[in-house]
Formats: C-alpha cells, sequence, structure tokens
C-alpha cells in the first residue's frame, strides 16, 4: 500500500496544478520568482556566519591598521547580511501569501463551481456538513504544499548545498561530507516520522467533519428541536460528539507530540556532536575560534529549521489528503449539455407524458401516467402527500430521470435536453423557496440578467401586495427594506409571493408552482392564481387547495407509489 503513496501523490498535485493553472495562468512565473528570493535567502543566511568567522578570527590576531580596516569590513558586512536576510523573510511572507491566496481562489472556485453545476440527484445526495469541511480543508492545500516543498523544504536544502561549499573551503572535504551526512540523517528520520502521521491526520478530519455534520443538520432543524423540546436531548447528543472531539484531538498530539519529540532529541544529538567535536577541535588549536562560532551557527541555523521541516512534511502529507478529499468532487459528473442541432416546436403542447413511471428514492410508482400539457391552459396536479407531485415536477423539468416512459418537451424528448434547457423557458416557484439575506429589490433580481427599472419592480410589488413587507409602511423604500438572515423578517406568504415575483420577472411563457399559496389566506389565494392566469399563458399548479385546483382547466391526479393506479387526467 505504502508504494502507492508516491503516485497518488503525484497524481493529486498534478490535477491540482491544473485546475489552479486554469484560474491562475501566472501561477508559474510567480512561483519561480518567490523561489529565487527563497533562494536568495538562503544564500545570504549561509554567508552571515561565515562572515562572523571572519570577523572573530581577525579580532582574536595581533591588530594592524590594515587589519582593523578588515574586522570593521567584515562586522559592517555580518551586521547588514544578518539585516538583509530578516528583511528578506518579511518580502518572503508577503511574496508566498500573494500565491497562496491566489492558489485556494482557484481551488475554491474550481470545486464549488463543479458543485453548483452538479445534476440535482447528485446536489441532493451530498452531506451540507461533509462538503463544507471538504472545500475549505482544500481550498488552502494546494498553496500549502506548493510552500512546503518549494519555499520551505527547497530553501533548506539550497543553504545546505551553500554551508557544504563553505566548509569545504574553510575546514576540509570530511568535515564537510560528515556534517552533510548528518543533516541528510535528520532529514530521512523526519520524513518518516511524517510519513507515520497519514493515519493520525485522516482520524483528525473525519473527527472534525463529524461535528461540521452534527451541526449543520440541527442548525436547519432548530424549529423542529423548538417545538419538540428537544433542545436537552442535542445537548446530551453534543456532549457524546465533543467527547470522541476531545479524545481524537488529545490522542492525535500525543501521538504527534511523541514523534516530533523524537524528532527534537536527534536534532539535539547532532547539535551537541558537532559543538562538542568543535570544541575539541578548537582546544587542540586545529580550529581557530572564528571556525567553532561558524560551524556552531551553522549548526543551530541548519538543524532547527528542521523541526519546522518535520512539520511541513507532516502537513505535506495532510494537505495532500485535503487537497484529494476536496478534488473528488471535481470527478462527479455534471448536468448532461444539449446536442446543438435541437430545435424546439413551440406549436406542439408544452409537456408530452406518455406511460411515464416516476422514480422518487427507492419508490416507484407502479401504474404510467400519459397526459398532454397544452399551452394557453392552467393545470392542477393533486394528490395525497408523499404521492409524488414534487417529483412528477422535477421529472418535468429534467431534474430527475423518470424511471419508464417518455416525457417531451415542446416535441423533444426531456433526456435530449439539458435541465437549464427546459428551465430557460420555464419558470419555478418552488414549495419552500429560498429568500437570501439583502433587500427585497435583490431577492426580487436574484440571478436575472439585466437591469430592471424601480418603476416596474414597485408595480410588481402592488401587484402582489407586498407593499406592507416586513410589517413595515409603504412606500418606494420597500425595495431596498432587508428581509433579514435567509428572509426571517417576512411572513411565509411575503416569502412565496417574494418568489412569485422573481419567476414573474423572468418573463416566460410557462410556469411550474409547487404549493405557492400555502402560506396566504383564502382571499389573497383566489387574487394571486387570478393574477398569474392573466399574466402568464400556462400554468402548472401543484396545490391541496380546492379552490385553487377549481381555477385549474385540468387536472392531473397523483396516487400513492406502488399503488394500483397513479394518475388520471381529468378536467
Amino acid at each position: 500500500m505504502k508504494a502507492t503513496y508516491p503516485l497518488s501523490y503525484v497524481t493529486t498535485y498534478r490535477r491540482g496544478l491544473e485546475l489552479v493553472r486554469s484560474r491562475y495562468p501566472r501561477f508559474f512565473v510567480h512561483l519561480i520568482l518567490v523561489l529565487l528570493l527563497m533562494i536568495s535567502i538562503a544564500a545570504v543566511g549561509a554567508a552571515v556566519p561565515y562572515l562572523l568567522r571572519q570577523t572573530t578570527n581577525l579580532l582574536v590576531e595581533e591588530s594592524g591598521e590594515a587589519v582593523v580596516g578588515m574586522i570593521y569590513v567584515f562586522a559592517t558586512a555580518y551586521a547588514v547580511g544578518w539585516t538583509l536576510s530578516n528583511m528578506m523573510e518579511w518580502g518572503k511572507n508577503l511574496a508566498s501569501s500573494y500565491v497562496m491566496a491566489r492558489c485556494d481562489a482557484a481551488v475554491y472556485s474550481s470545486v464549488v463551481r463543479r458543485l453548483l453545476r452538479l445534476p440535482y440527484q447528485a446536489q441532493h445526495q451530498l452531506d451540507t456538513g461533509v462538503v463544507m469541511a471538504d472545500v475549505n480543508r482544500a481550498m488552502s492545500s494546494f498553496g500549502l504544499i506548493n510552500h512546503a516543498i518549494f519555499w520551505t523544504i527547497t530553501p533548506v536544502i539550497i543553504q545546505l548545498c551553500f554551508v557544504f561549499g563553505i566548509l569545504w573551503q574553510v575546514i576540509n572535504l570530511t568535515f564537510a561530507v560528515a556534517f552533510i551526512l548528518a543533516i541528510v540523517v535528520l532529514f530521512v528520520l523526519t520524513y518518516r516520522i511524517a510519513d507515520m502521521t497519514t493515519r493520525i491526520h485522516k482520524n483528525f478530519y473525519q473527527t472534525h467533519t463529524q461535528l461540521s455534520e452534527f451541526l449543520a443538520e440541527r442548525l436547519r432543524a432548530l424549529y423542529d428541536i423548538k417545538i419538540n423540546l428537544a433542545a436537552g436531548h442535542e445537548e446530551r447528543t453534543l456532549e457524546q460528539h465533543l467527547r470522541t472531539y476531545v479524545h481524537t484531538v488529545y490522542g492525535t498530539h500525543a501521538k504527534l507530540s511523541g514523534l516530533m519529540g523524537g524528532q527534537i532529541l536527534a536534532v539535539g544529538l547532532v547539535l551537541g556532536g558537532f559543538t562538542l567535536y568543535t570544541v575539541s577541535e578548537t582546544l587542540r588549536q586545529r580550529y581557530q575560534v572564528g571556525d567553532f562560532i561558524m560551524i556552531t551557527n551553522y549548526v543551530v541555523q541548519l538543524t532547527s529549521p528542521f523541526v519546522m521541516i518535520a512539520a511541513a512534511l507532516i502537513d505535506l502529507k495532510k494537505n495532500y489528503v485535503a487537497l484529494g478529499d476536496g478534488l473528488r468532487y471535481l470527478d462527479l459528473p455534471t448536468e448532461p449539455q444539449a446536442a446543438s442541432d435541437i430545435t424546439l416546436d413551440h406549436q406542439q403542447p408544452v409537456f408530452t407524458l406518455r406511460y411515464v413511471t416516476l422514480r422518487a428514492d427507492d419508490a416507484t410508482s407502479a401504474m404510467p401516467l400519459s397526459a398532454e400539457i397544452q399551452a394557453g391552459k392552467m393545470y392542477g396536479v393533486r394528490g395525497p402527500s408523499g404521492s409524488g407531485k414534487s417529483t412528477l415536477l422535477r421529472t418535468l423539468l429534467g431534474l430527475e430521470p423518470q424511471a419508464a416512459g417518455e416525457i417531451l418537451f415542446h416535441g423533444v424528448s426531456v433526456r435530449q435536453l439539458s435541465p437549464e434547457d427546459i428551465l430557460g423557458e420555464v419558470s419555478v416557484v418552488p414549495q419552500a423557496p429560498l429568500i437570501f439575506s439583502g433587500s427585497v429589490r435583490e431577492n426580487l433580481l436574484y440571478a436575472h440578467p439585466q437591469p430592471v427599472p424601480d418603476q416596474e419592480l414597485l408595480a410588481l410589488v402592488e401587484l402582489l401586495d407586498l407593499e406592507r413587507i416586513g410589517g413595515e409602511t409603504s412606500g418606494e423604500g420597500v425595495l431596498d427594506r432587508n428581509v433579514g438572515v435567509q428572509g426571517r423578517n417576512l411572513s411565509g406568504g411575503e416569502q412565496q409571493r417574494i418568489a412569485i415575483g422573481r419567476a414573474l420577472l423572468r418573463g416566460t411563457r410557462t410556469m411550474i408552482l409547487d404549493e405557492p399559496t400555502a402560506a396566504l389566506d383564502s382571499v389573497r389565494e383566489i387574487q394571486l392564481m387570478q393574477t398569474l392566469r392573466a399574466r402568464v399563458e400556462t400554468l402548472i399548479v401543484v396545490s391541496h387547495r380546492e379552490q385553487v385546483l377549481a381555477l385549474a382547466d385540468e387536472l392531473i391526479d397523483i396516487g400513492p407509489c406502488n399503488t394500483p393506479t397513479l394518475a388520471a387526467q381529468g378536467s
């Protein structure tokens, strides 16, 4: 299994790279520029201990005017080098954040765009908490992978090469090779430690995902929790989840602490070994005092980052896992696109159903449904709860496939069309319309392709009896009135009427409505349906209200799934 890790990492990184380059074309250029900055920092950092060595050796020698001048030169160069190195570190952080933020945006954009383009059935099966956790982790993972590889590990390796060359020239080749071998052993040990953390992080992520999933589900059910007096029950359930979370997090950090403790111990042994050896050689006068200071600085300079490299390698594994979790959503299929040569025939019925058997989750209807929905009429769809009325509407729109039979939209099979092709001609008012935080104007114009004059919007507000929306007084300011978070400042009826206004603004000849008047009183219900009949050519309305169904030209009866009769058409 372990042998497959590198290949999977390469594949994951390549997919992330292709994704980022598609939305961040200058990624490679910026990556190389930041890498060059890192190399410059490594070169300056390697020169600083050498300049300190030169300064120290000149100080302990017998001084003359020329030597004093060189002391000041090297001391100044040391101070400048140290200052420049630290200033460049800040520049490195700024430059790397510039690139990483754009990588984050590219990954987030690509995954969310794919989620928006998934078929309805695939979207319906997604778990909100899991998706949010995966996307949020994947968002920064690609940038962090590059940071670890190119801006943490690579600069240290390059700095190691500079140090090797300096030690070779100043001390000898044997010492330089021994020093480098010790660092390489630390690097291998660090990698092995990081390799042991993959399973640890998977458990850690799983626990976080479960918490996100729990919170997302409960936030969607706050009303039901309240009316069922279930707050105490949910608090106890929360405590169980949090106990698991605490146990997992503590266990994860305990294991990581043990691994990191072993890493620090190994670094300390290397530091102590080379320090004691250099002290011994200096006391024997084989090395100069400046050599001792330089070597000690190099040991500290190169071994100290290994703790950081260990963390970078651990994060590297973690970020590969996170990136893979996010990229898997890109493997989900998008909605099929219709053939470009298909032309709708508006002389044909809006919808033609021929022996259609509906599919809803694991249930299918037993008796096929045949019907024609002609332009210029209002059709009422009725049936008991759970009989498949909403499923019928989604099937007409191509959002769900039928189990059997054929559905034509203006003479073309729905199977040959994408949902966007149908929705471009049909407006939909769902049973539970989505109202976004913002103003009345923003909600009426949601996704509208072009600006609409305020006069037209105000006329629509008056038509839908929304002047006193939110319980406030009427006036032109109604368009800028805040509807609250997800429309919480509005009544259920006001939310439904905003959704109807949104659909009317699209100006389509056909409108599908799923229980559009469930939150309205009977008088306003009839007025609204008469208004829609006057403004929309073809209406398909699901309703339990007899007075709404009485306005329909024809009725479509839907029976319970898996019963002898599914539907019968009448008038």
